[in-house]
């Protein structure tokens, strides 16, 4: 299938003398969807002990559907050399969780989207229900940050009803179809990092606090540079 080139374009990337490696997709239930995850190799050639990334590919489908990613993520990764795990790699660390983004995001056109639990144990996820809860907006989370480092203009806190059980909480990022949406998408990121930063000084938590107006400046930067409207940046 010609969009699954996409996704197994992953394997063998470069990352700062890591490589990515993407282990054998699996059919599910549902045409076009894939089962895959994604694993570093260090330069040694030992392999993460856990993938980076697991979750679900789907190609697109019926009315215009396009490309879409659910994913869990893990930041924090051993390694595996002669069965046993040896010290390991926090992504966040050099910048390699941006870049990873990216390719991700290179992964799903416009009309996309990506989705990416928060609910595991790592300090990521428990960071980011702690800043969702501060009423951090979820583009200046740390992990809603890397979706839209991926070129997803928009990201929302939600959860998806499964068989009537709550699926796992996750951030979603949408990835504008047209010029046109990416600006209504802009803007609305723009108004919420804007009423975020009037309010941070009541919210409690320095430790969040501070990487988070971090990231919102860095957010309207990107804004700044892609948004075409009249909006107001600062």
């Amino acid at each position: 299938m010609q969009n699954l080139v996409h996704l197994k374009n992953l394997e063998n990337i470069k990352l700062n003398g890591y490589t990515l490696h993407l282990g054998k997709l699996k059919q599910l239930r549902f045409s076009g969807w894939k089962g895959f995850r994604l694993f570093f190799r260090d330069s040694h050639g030992n392999l993460s002990s856990s993938p980076v990334i697991k979750g679900i590919y789907s190609v697109g489908g019926k009315d215009g559907v396009k490309p879409w990613m659910d994913i869990e993520y893990s930041e924090e990764l051993g390694f595996l050399d002669e069965k046993e795990t040896k010290d390991g790699l926090i992504l966040s660390s050099n910048s390699l969780d941006r870049k990873l983004f990216k390719y991700l995001g290179n992964i799903i056109p416009s009309g996309g989207h990506l989705m990416v639990s928060y609910e595991g144990g790592q300090l990521i996820h428990t960071n980011t229900i702690r800043s969702l809860s501060m009423s951090i907006p979820p583009a200046a989370t740390s992990l809603g940050f890397l979706i839209f480092q991926g070129g997803f203009q928009l990201i929302k806190d939600w959860y998806l009803s499964e068989g009537g059980h709550e699926g796992p909480r996750k951030l979603w990022g949408e990835k504008a179809p047209d010029d046109i949406w990416a600006e209504t998408f802009y803007k609305k990121t723009a108004q919420q990092i804007f009423q975020f930063l009037e309010i941070k000084q009541n919210l409690a938590h320095e430790e969040l606090l501070e990487p988070a107006v971090k990231r919102s400046k860095e957010v309207l930067e990107i804004i700044k540079k892609h948004y075409k409207g009249t909006l107001e940046l600062g």
